[in-house]
């Protein structure tokens, strides 16, 4: 009995010392620009002892090394950890957009929006998929992805330590950005007005 406690402890022991060594080996590779590496080490990291960080932290490598599809299928082991959702909606967005697939950048994008609505890169990347949606559906056989203004190539970075169905189109995504845009706007009026005339409004 003693000796399969010993045994079983030892083994936690190790599982845990690898997996954060490699998941920190994952996170300085990817500093470094060496995607190949960090997938290699945040896959170890993975295998030994899955959490919903090592798989933000995969996806995201996989995506910047290029295999875009993986990345987004490891994204969404990720996406249902509410500390992680807005990070990994976005990145998995820029995977989309990158693949021209407008209709899952723009689903991604706004559903990170909801989560947080003033994200600089998120409505410029959001912007940029409708854009090229709408210059896809008027232009057949033209260049899909070649111009409508330049994404945000920059992945939200990874955490120290199957196939999609088809998404339905949402007839409130540029509502969405047109309220963000507003918010902010109504916000900004609101901030410069004189200290002594400031009053709170209800929401």
């Amino acid at each position: 009995m003693i000796v399969a406690l010993l045994i079983a402890n030892w083994l936690t022991f190790w599982r845990d010392t690898n997996s954060h060594a490699a998941a920190a080996h994952g996170v300085k590779a990817f500093g470094q620009k060496k995607y190949g590496d960090a997938v290699k080490a945040f896959g170890k990291a993975n295998a030994i002892a899955p959490t919903p960080v090592r798989a933000f932290n995969l996806g995201t490598a996989e995506i910047a090394a290029g295999n875009r599809e993986a990345g987004a299928s490891t994204l969404g082991a990720a996406i249902n950890d509410p500390a992680l959702r807005a990070d990994a909606l976005y990145n998995r967005g820029n995977a989309a957009l990158a693949a021209n697939a407008y209709d899952y950048a723009i689903r991604d994008y706004t559903d990170a929006l909801k989560l947080r609505p003033t994200d600089p890169d998120t409505k410029r990347n959001l912007e940029i998929a409708l854009r090229r949606k709408a210059m896809q559906q008027k232009s057949e056989g033209g260049d899909q992805g070649g111009s409508g203004g330049q994404q945000k190539q920059q992945q939200k970075q990874p955490k120290p330590e199957g196939r999609q169905e088809q998404p339905k189109s949402d007839p409130n995504t540029e509502a969405l950005l047109r309220s963000v845009q507003q918010q902010e706007q109504e916000e900004l009026q609101r901030m410069n007005k004189p200290a002594q005339r400031k009053v709170h409004v209800g929401w």
